[in-house]
């Protein structure tokens, strides 16, 4: 209401925190406005202040902006005599030299409103809102300032962002400031160098080995599932000694501003606040090199960004989404509003503008090193932000006072009530305006803790560190309902939907097969993963140990998702919410450990532990912040409001800490990680299924006589295949969840699968003898049964195998197999169960693109290669290939 009246300026001249300097700048280009005449600018130049070196430049430059180009926002406000009048302007900026070569060129850009030829947000035009010309107005001031004080190869500190605002092509292979970095180099720092030993998976994931440094156990890749690690000291042929060298990866690596964290985090030495306003000024300077219409700097941009924009994708606009974005991730750190961040920054620019600076001599400024990197975040630290946040408050309130002294104030009746600049009536219209004016207040919240806690972290490190992993720590509140989700969804569907039908599968129609109840409660879960993906799902593609592949991306749960973007799997987006919780345990377990090894001095051994699947929201550092941690915060809080001053805020540190760690921290468990994983119903008969099983729970072979006995008690061949099918509802829930070896298999099925097992097991002797440690022998057993008795309906028992694992044996390699089988002697019936599992496991249809070149391997090899088989009295004839391996088979099985 107040920005109604025609002629009002609705966005107030914050350059004036320049000074004195710039305010006479400024009148004086009005003046040469109004007269025509450049006469008023050259007495203000001839009276500068030498000392003052880059600061009248400065001010030149942000008095033409304000008063020439700015004036063409409104149709309203006064417009320049013509070209005749421009053309004095651009002769006068041109033939002083007062300004460097690109300050000049950037003059003539303003005067022609030419500075954002290929980004509309940067351009001076009418209707732009309010937030878009502010941000315009803060990026011209920086870009102002690193055409003035950094020019190119000056040895500046500021000389990188000028770089990549004027010539982004030489800064394509550069780590920039605030991008995630390789975390190896830091982890094989803190691990004792001469007993570790890195290697890589086939795929290129790293894992170490302790001790002697030599594989001795074979295990899954945590992030792709394939075989890592080794045997008898030897690394399995596919693995490969993991590169010394850093793999960082150079350029802007955030991805979209969307994807990123909606709290400010920390980067190397830098803090949550200075990574964010560090953030914002290399986006300044992206945004303002997009707005060029140099082809040759969009092609730059464009090789610096990764994962690369499609084509035709605005570059600007990628960019100003993340300076938008990083307006709001600052303002969270600090707790301050739009308009004081605004004035702060402005505040920084103007800092920048007047400090002296020596050139950095022997440090790349091109940013080709991650030392250098580090090197050059930690100057720019020291040398602009330390004081900038220790006096911030200050800053931002003799800000206030100079919008409130200027003159231009009187224009806007908003601009003079949030200042206080008049008597403030009780009410105006019959409304109260003060309620609405708080919103312009400095804000007490745990960023702004955050922030001033920073110069005091040696004296309260529990605080410090808690806050932090906060932006981590706060999405823990969500983990017993996600953990709860996949569970629901491992029992409802594991082994029971395959890959097709659950990508055809809505969220919606999920929802729609429960009870009222029970869908008012799954939805809520689903709410739960999204809230945790939308506050972590920046670090966990940066830091987390699993990293879902780009291609398998899902962004927030929607009813009209697919079903498969919430159910655990090792694959496909399924990968989102295994990772998901891998990374919140991980953070949970990591600052406990920070907390009792680091601060408190207790070993993690000591501390009691809890399974994931147990886990309640009183036994995690789990809290919601709005409701649990600001009122802490709030209630140690002191802060005063005074007429035109502002609020000036104050906290009780150390009864804080104290409370926090009480809350919060005290008394909790570590939490044991036990993946939960839902097997497609194509995957039943998958080798890897089976390893998986071993490796869960140690599987031991059911006595000969208890075999005998089950299989007299299986009469017909329909009996067997019921069986068969339970035993695998059954393998899929103890390869996601686990359970003891020596439970027996008919209380799991009756007290935790909730299936009636007299009913499901149908042999006496099953359901008392086998113990799930046995449960890979029996199916293995009735596997083969089953066969058999196909065999003996000649009927073709392995229907699902290729034809070209069919081959039959010519009569010498058939009579070499008849006398390697007569040395197996015992081991005979193993050897039938185990090529088996080999068969139905890796030469299925399903696996025809992994096995297309297998039917010339040796079979002996393959099933090795698939941890399938033991140690025979005898090696296999080479003969035998997986072409024969059905052949193979029959003749075992004496079928």
């Amino acid at each position: 209401v107040l920005r109604h009246n025609e002629g009002e300026d609705a966005i107030p001249d914050r350059f004036i925190v320049l000074g004195e300097s710039y305010r006479t700048t400024r009148e004086a280009v009005t003046n040469a406005v109004l007269s025509s005449s450049t006469r008023p600018l050259e007495e203000v130049v001839t009276n500068t202040d030498r000392s003052l070196k880059h600061v009248a430049p400065v001010g030149l430059l942000l008095s033409l902006y304000r008063e020439v180009t700015m004036c063409q926002a409104e149709s309203s406000q006064f417009q320049p005599t013509g070209a005749e009048y421009l053309a004095k302007l651009r002769d006068f900026v041109g033939r002083r030299g007062l300004l460097r070569p690109d300050a000049s060129r950037l003059a003539l850009q303003l005067l022609g409103n030419e500075q954002g030829a290929a980004l509309a947000h940067v351009k001076v035009s009418p209707g732009q809102s309010g937030m878009v010309r502010s941000l315009a107005a803060l990026v011209v001031h920086f870009a102002c300032v690193l055409s003035q004080c950094a020019p190119p190869t000056s040895g500046h500190p500021l000389e990188v962002f000028a770089a990549l605002a004027f010539k982004p092509d030489t800064m394509r292979k550069a780590l920039l400031p605030t991008m995630p970095e390789d975390d190896l180099p830091a982890i094989r720092n803190a691990l004792p160098e001469s007993n570790t030993h890195w290697y890589e998976c086939p795929n290129g994931h790293r894992y170490y080995v302790a001790n002697c440094g030599s594989p001795m156990q074979e295990y899954q890749c945590n992030v792709c599932r394939v075989r890592i690690g080794g045997t008898s000291g030897t690394l399995d042929t596919a693995n490969r000694v993991a590169s010394a060298a850093d793999q960082s990866e150079s350029g802007h690596i955030l991805g979209a501003a969307h994807l990123r964290s909606a709290s400010a985090v920390p980067e190397r030495d830098l803090n949550p606040a200075s990574c964010a306003l560090m953030r914002i000024l290399l986006h300044m300077s992206l945004v303002w090199a997009a707005s060029s219409s140099d082809q040759g700097k969009l092609a730059a941009l464009a090789s610096i960004i990764h994962p690369a924009l499609p084509v035709g994708a605005n570059i600007g606009q990628f960019f100003w989404a993340h300076l938008e974005y990083d307006i709001q991730v600052f303002g969270r750190a600090v707790g301050k509003g739009f308009d004081d961040i605004l004035l702060s920054i402005h505040c920084l620019l103007g800092g920048m503008t007047n400090a002296n600076v020596n050139p950095s001599a022997g440090l790349d400024l091109r940013l080709s090193s991650r030392e250098s990197r580090r090197q050059w975040e930690g100057g720019i630290q020291r040398q602009y932000f330390t004081d900038f946040f220790q006096s911030i408050d200050g800053t931002v309130n003799a800000a206030r006072q100079a919008l409130h002294n200027d003159d231009r104030l009187k224009k806007d009746k908003l601009m003079r009530a949030v200042f206080e600049a008049d008597a403030r009536p009780a009410s105006e219209g019959g409304r109260h305006l003060d309620p609405y004016l708080w919103c312009y207040r400095e804000r007490a919240s745990v960023g702004d803790l955050t922030h001033r806690l920073a110069p005091q972290k040696e004296k309260y490190r529990v605080l410090f560190e808690f806050l932090h992993d906060e932006h981590k720590l706060r999405a823990l509140q969500y983990l017993p309902d996600i953990v709860q989700l996949q569970q629901r969804l491992v029992a409802r569907f594991s082994r029971r939907i395959d890959r097709r039908t659950a990508e055809a599968y809505t969220v919606k129609r999920l929802l729609s097969e429960f009870s009222d109840l029970d869908e008012r409660a799954v939805g809520a879960m689903v709410t739960a993963y999204n809230s945790a993906w939308s506050l972590v799902r920046e670090s966990l593609y940066q830091h987390g140990r699993l990293k879902p592949p780009d291609d398998c991306y899902y962004g927030s749960v929607s009813l009209e998702s697919p079903l498969s973007c919430l159910l655990p799997t090792a694959e496909g987006y399924g990968c989102n919410p295994s990772a998901l919780v891998e990374y919140l345990v991980s953070a949970h377990n990591g600052f406990l450990e920070k907390y009792y090894r680091g601060i408190r001095n207790v070993s993690t051994s000591d501390i009691h532990s809890v399974l994931l699947s147990d886990a309640t929201h009183a036994q995690l550092i789990s809290y919601d912040g709005s409701r649990h941690l600001l009122p802490l915060v709030l209630s140690h809080c002191h802060y005063t409001v005074e007429p035109g001053q502002g609020m000036l805020v104050q906290y009780d540190l150390a009864a804080l800490e104290k409370h926090l760690e009480q809350r919060f921290i005290i008394g909790r468990p570590m939490v044991d990680m036990a993946e939960i994983r839902l097997v497609f119903s194509e995957d039943v008969h998958n080798t890897s299924q089976m390893v998986a099983l071993r490796r869960r729970i140690p599987q031991a072979e059911l006595p000969k006589a208890s075999q005998h006995d089950i299989l007299s008690e299986l009469r017909d061949l329909p009996q067997v295949c019921s069986v068969i099918s339970d035993l695998e509802i059954t393998i899929g829930h103890l390869i996601a969840t686990g359970g003891r070896p020596d439970m027996m298999l008919a209380e799991y099925m009756d007290n935790v699968l909730k299936m009636k097992s007299d009913a499901k097991l149908i042999s006496q002797k099953l359901s008392h003898c086998c113990r799930l440690e046995n449960i890979l022998s029996v199916w293995c057993l009735l596997m083969v049964e089953r066969s058999k008795r196909l065999a003996m309906l000649r009927e073709d028992a392995f229907d699902d195998v290729a034809e070209t694992f069919k081959e039959e044996l010519q009569p010498e390699d058939r009579e070499d197999l008849e006398s390697w089988l007569a040395a197996l002697s015992q081991h005979r019936d193993t050897f039938v169960a185990e090529l088996l599992e080999f068969i139905v496991g890796e030469l299925n249809q399903r696996n025809a693109k992994r096995n297309h070149d297998w039917p010339d391997w040796s079979l002996m090899g393959a099933m090795d290669s698939c941890e399938i088989g033991g140690k025979y009295p005898k090696e296999m004839p080479d003969a035998l290939q997986c072409r024969h391996a059905v052949a193979v088979w029959m003749i075992a099985a004496r079928c």
